[in-house]
């Protein structure tokens, strides 16, 4: 075998080793059509959230980050809103999308999801616990 080919095989090898696949590109996908997936199938929503996870509470004011095996461990976005009887309002802003959740007949209960495109793919990459 060469050398060459050794260091092929090599580099090969290594590339198989990398520990996250992005995506690369998603032709300018539509929030609406990512959406729905990312809350209801668990894979694709850790594949397309930014690890750590900013999360903040601002009852607390504090900012913490979550780890992928604490986001693999929560509720999916999907199930909570049913579970909880939430609301979901939808925003563009000047770095992405954002949803508001909350519970119709009250205040007490507000959560912000923040998501931004890298390479034409939506990503969460920001939590934000508003509730009173």
């Amino acid at each position: 075998m060469t050398k060459y080919l050794a260091m092929m095989i090599a580099a090969a090898a290594m590339a198989g080793c990398a520990t996250q696949t992005v995506p690369r590109g998603c032709s300018a996908e539509k929030f609406e059509d990512f959406l729905p997936r990312y809350m209801s199938d668990r894979q694709f929503a850790g594949e397309r959230t930014v690890f750590p996870l900013e999360s903040l509470d601002r009852a607390d004011e504090r900012k913490s980050l979550v780890t992928r095996e604490q986001f693999a461990a929560s509720t999916l976005l999907g199930d909570m809103i049913k579970a909880d009887h939430l609301s979901i309002r939808q925003q563009a802003n000047a770095g992405g999308m954002e949803l508001n959740l909350l519970r119709p007949d009250s205040d007490s209960l507000t959560y912000f999801y923040r998501f931004r495109q890298q390479e034409g793919c939506w990503y969460l990459w920001q939590f934000e616990d508003s509730s009173l």
